[in-house]
């Protein structure tokens, strides 16, 4: 979910998929959930997969237990099944990923509306490529108990791609298209789109925010995987303007200005009356101690500050 800190009125939703042999991982937005839009999202996402899918396994929400996508396994074959009943992020391969790729990349934001769902989306479309292709994870092997200490063995460090090729079971010719398009891409280039991608998508939540002002609408940026191939070593140029480019850093700006305006304060200020005074000694001597700003207050105010009221100066 893509809910920012409440869950009142609508918001954009993310869908995970992630296949527990090779680390292969899908995500997809949704305008809003139910079950058509979680089935016509798996739809999608099963031609985005380098192969088949066999089973499907969900949490235990309403838009995953209902008879529409009970019914779409039944008819395509797919074995079903779920977490365990009352158990809550009961999907360890699928919350790991949540929190490596939606939780790292997208942040906690709300997003509302069209524009976001649309701007998502296209960010997913880079992301997946850059974290199927060049985002290399280990998978624990063993794990053994000596006493108090315990020792985990982990198989050498592979991405997705890795793991599938090895896997032998694509056909040449897939295996062949797959090798190409890694060989292809240049994951520094890939990276800048992504980020690019990423600060687009943080503007469209800062309009919603009230921490922060609100600013010019920036049109929708496309994800165009022609800027992210080599061309014999050199990288291919930029044909379009960046419409993100010069935005600042928002999305750090936003996070910075929710701490500062979510405190709450347990008791009076003890410096509220005196601010303007502080403000205009540390213009005119930067260089003043706090210990000397609050020495000279307790002077002009006796008795009024303890000596432990230093540390919030």
């Amino acid at each position: 979910m893509n809910r920012g800190a409440g869950f009142a009125g609508g918001f954009v939703y993310t869908l995970t998929m992630t296949d527990v042999a090779t680390g292969w991982t899908e995500c997809l937005p949704l305008l809003y959930q139910s079950s058509e839009t979680v089935l016509a999202a798996i739809q999608h996402a099963r031609k985005l997969f380098p192969f088949p899918l066999l089973a499907i396994d969900t949490d235990n929400g309403g838009e995953f237990i209902n008879d529409l996508l009970v019914g779409y396994c039944e008819h395509e074959h797919l074995t079903f099944t779920r977490g365990r009943p009352q158990v809550k992020n009961d999907q360890c391969f699928v919350e790991e990923k949540n929190r490596t790729i939606v939780r790292q990349v997208v942040g906690h934001d709300r997003f509302v509306g069209e524009q976001a769902y649309q701007q998502l989306e296209e960010l997913y479309r880079a992301l997946r490529l850059y974290v199927n292709c060049f985002q290399p994870s280990m998978k624990l092997l063993s794990k053994q108990r000596n006493g108090k200490k315990i020792t985990f063995c982990y198989d050498p460090a592979k991405t997705p791609l890795q793991r599938l090729l090895l896997s032998g079971i694509l056909p040449a010719q897939t295996q062949q298209e797959l090798g190409d398009v890694a060989r292809a891409l240049d994951p520094v280039r890939l990276l800048e789109q992504v980020q690019q991608l990423q600060q687009t998508l943080f503007h469209g939540a800062v309009e919603a925010n009230p921490f922060v002002s609100s600013t010019a609408v920036v049109p929708l940026r496309v994800f165009a995987v022609d800027q992210c191939r080599t061309a014999g070593g050199v990288l291919v140029k930029e044909s379009s303007p960046d419409p993100s480019r010069g935005l600042p850093a928002l999305y750090q700006e936003q996070e910075k200005r929710k701490r500062i305006l979510g405190w709450r304060r347990t008791h009076k200020y003890p410096f509220a009356g005196e601010w303007e005074q502080i403000t205009s000694w540390v213009q005119a001597n930067p260089e003043r101690s706090s210990g000397d700003i609050f020495r000279e207050l307790q002077r002009l105010s006796p008795g009024r500050y303890q000596p432990l009221q230093i540390r919030t100066l």
